[in-house]
């Protein structure tokens, strides 16, 4: 009975063993399969990463730059800022394609997030068109860890051309500039005047699509055909914003649907009549008189400019557009404007008012719908005729 008793144990013992062993194998194994994996995904990733691809690499995130100077910088996307090459040996199929274009926004903080998202979206269609586009974003707060993540997310632009590309770049500012964030952009265009070929300033509320630079351009390239080089940077091809009429206090359903069906495109800064005397002026240039027109109200909230009638306002008299200067005032009351509040001052009255610049605002007859923007807040038309 003893003996039958050790017998019994022994082989418990071997069994447990065994099973002590199966173990063991199985752990090394578990470890060996995930040490292969983790050195097989680390190769790849390695690989994407030292092929420049989009996924890991950071030429496309947001950056902070805590400084006073717009001179602060892009980072590894400094390689991006060469002119194109004058050798390419392909034409480009479209207006836009190959274009080198630096866009500003100013957008102070959360308020309008929204908007920005839709504005972002816009710009980021420039580079499926074929464009380089670099992106500036002035604000005075800072963005948490998600907010990155997500414009890390949206603002990839996976056009396979070499010419094509997209960068954001976030410039912090001390909320102390309050409307004065609007100046940032003017150094930094003039900073890398010889950089880009399309300089776009905008408030964060504007929403720019590639038909609006293509017809920008267009316009342009038509302008100085009629006139001549010189004289043809004594205008600039303007845009006109617009908002929805929607209802007021009526939410949006399937049963309140119809309600939109007689909503329509608001000019609500140009509702002047007679048109052609209160909303609309006539261009005094007998060349371009057939062709364009001009917003008796040149206000837009953003502008659009080449890189070399950039440089003609910085030299021109009067106008000096590469300096930062205050918007005028009442002399005995300087915190009363007299020409608008300075963002109105540097996106649109230094450039078109007869007292600075005094370049004419112009807007095209026949494609004046494509140089047409949406004013995302959509509700400015409700203030027309309102005081305050």
């Amino acid at each position: 009975k003893n003996h039958d008793m050790m017998a019994a144990v022994q082989g418990n013992h071997q069994r447990s063993r065994r099973a002590s062993l199966s173990t063991l194998r199985l752990g090394i194994l578990l470890v060996t399969s995930f040490l292969f994996g983790l050195a097989v995904c680390s190769a790849f990733f390695l690989w994407r990463l030292y092929n420049h691809d989009p996924l890991l690499s950071d030429s496309h995130l947001p950056h902070y730059h805590n400084v006073a100077s717009a001179k602060a910088g892009f980072t590894k996307s400094q390689t991006a800022l060469q002119p194109p090459s004058s050798t390419s040996s392909s034409s480009p199929t479209s207006i836009l394609e190959g274009l080198k274009i630096l866009v500003t926004i100013a957008s102070f903080d959360f308020m309008q997030l929204p908007h920005l998202e839709e504005v972002l979206d816009g710009i980021r269609d420039l580079c499926y068109a074929g464009s380089k586009v670099d992106i500036v974003i002035y604000t005075t707060v800072v963005y948490p860890v998600a907010f990155i993540d997500m414009f890390n997310d949206r603002m990839r632009c996976n056009n396979p051309s070499s010419n094509a590309g997209l960068t954001t770049t976030m410039m912090l500012k001390p909320n102390h500039v309050r409307l004065h964030l609007v100046d940032y952009h003017r150094q930094l265009f003039y900073d890398r005047i010889d950089q880009y070929d399309v300089f776009i300033y905008t408030e964060d509320d504007i929403r720019i699509s590639p038909t609006t630079v293509a017809a920008y351009l267009h316009e342009t390239n038509r302008v100085e055909s009629i006139v001549g080089s010189q004289h043809a940077t004594d205008f600039n091809v303007g845009i006109v914003r617009y908002e929805y009429d929607f209802p007021e206090n009526v939410v949006i359903t399937d049963k309140t649907r119809h309600a939109t069906e007689n909503v329509t495109r608001v000019y609500w800064e140009h509702l002047g009549k007679p048109i052609f005397e209160k909303a609309v002026d006539k261009v005094e240039d007998e060349a371009l008189s057939p062709y364009y027109m001009s917003m008796h109200l040149h206000h837009q909230g953003m502008y659009l400019a080449t890189a070399s009638l950039l440089k003609a306002w910085k030299d021109r008299e009067n106008c000096k557009f590469d300096e930062i200067r205050d918007r005028p005032s009442n002399p005995k009351k300087p915190s009363q404007p007299t020409e608008g509040t300075q963002r109105v001052w540097m996106s649109s009255q230094m450039l078109y008012g007869g007292r600075h610049c005094g370049v004419k605002q112009l807007l095209p007859v026949e494609n004046f719908g494509q140089l047409t923007v949406l004013h995302l807040p959509n509700k400015n038309y409700r203030r027309v005729g309102k005081q305050g």
